[in-house]
């Protein structure tokens, strides 16, 4: 009978070499934290794109207005040539911006399925909350050069 007992109260001794390390040390979980470095590289890429459109809009907001006040046709011109070169600049950079957060989406999908890391696991959420945080200043930015924009 103490057999019985015995055995069913042992537990079992994992080999230190196949597990990856100590209870007490804690799991490593590669995946976790390694692809959030990744993550989290290309989201600044995104914000550094959203900063120069940022300073797009305020190169172009005191354009707008001189715009408004200029008579003369020369100077109206010079204005607008340059307002329309920044508005380039600005859909370039708002198509790579957007071209670069639908990236970060795929990656989202294709990350759940990775172990450790699946739909609604903290990594998904932080994942996803970020990248609808990126998506959010994108828009307002764009909105805000809607404003500026000549009709």
């Amino acid at each position: 009978m103490n057999n019985l007992l015995t055995d069913s109260f042992e537990l079992p001794r994992w080999d230190s070499s196949r597990d990856g390390g100590d209870v007490e040390m804690g799991m490593h979980q590669p995946n976790a934290s390694d692809n959030l470095k990744g993550f989290f590289k290309k989201v600044e890429g995104i914000e550094s794109l959203v900063a120069k459109l940022t300073s797009l809009l305020t190169k172009l907001q005191p354009a707008n207005e001189e715009s408004k006040a200029v008579t003369k046709a020369s100077a109206m011109k010079a204005i607008k040539k340059q307002m329309e070169k920044d508005i380039d600049a600005v859909m370039k950079i708002a198509r790579m911006a957007k071209t670069k957060i639908d990236e970060l989406e795929k990656d989202n999908l294709s990350n759940t399925e990775k172990p450790g890391c699946g739909k609604g696991s903290v990594v998904d959420q932080l994942r996803e909350q970020t990248t609808g945080a990126v998506k959010k200043k994108l828009k307002k930015r764009m909105d805000d050069f809607q404003v500026v924009l000549p009709s």
